[in-house]
C-alpha cells in the first residue's frame, strides 16, 4: 500500500464497541546501517472516537507500521477503521470476548509506504 501526502500528515483512528482500543503508527527511514526511527504517533485517548493525530515530516519516503491493540471491557465488541491522509488504510470488527477470561485481547499490525512531498 502506498500513501502519498504533505507534511503535516494526518491521520485518524476511529473506534467503536465495547472494547478499549489503542494503537501506534511508527515512521521509519531506511538508512546505510539499517532502519532508523524518525517519529511515532500513539492514538492513547480512547474515549475519542475520531482521534486525529498529525506528524510533521521532511520530505521522503516513510514505512510507517500501524499497529493496534484490543482488549475487551464492558464487553469484548469492537470496531476500528484508521487512515491516513484520508485515505482508508485498515479496519477490522468482530468480538474478542471468545474465552471465559475477563482479559481477552487481539493485535493488528500492518505497513505501508507513505511519500511525503
Amino acid at each position: 500500500m502506498h500513501v502519498t501526502s504533505p507534511s503535516p500528515v494526518t491521520m485518524e483512528l476511529t473506534r467503536g464497541g465495547g472494547s478499549i482500543i489503542l494503537a501506534r503508527a511508527d515512521f521509519w527511514q531506511s538508512a546505510p546501517t539499517g532502519w532508523v526511527l524518525v517519529t511515532s504517533a500513539s492514538f492513547q485517548n480512547v474515549a475519542k472516537s475520531p482521534e486525529t493525530q498529525t506528524v510533521k515530516l521532511p520530505k521522503g519516503q516513510y514505512t510507517v507500521v500501524f499497529t493496534c491493540r484490543v482488549e475487551e471491557s464492558i464487553n469484548g465488541v469492537y470496531d476500528f477503521a484508521f487512515s491516513t491522509a484520508g485515505k482508508p488504510l485498515y479496519a477490522d470488527k468482530g468480538n474478542v470476548n471468545t474465552t471465559s477470561d475477563p482479559h481477552d485481547s487481539k493485535a493488528y499490525k500492518d505497513q505501508f509506504v507513505l511519500d511525503v512531498t
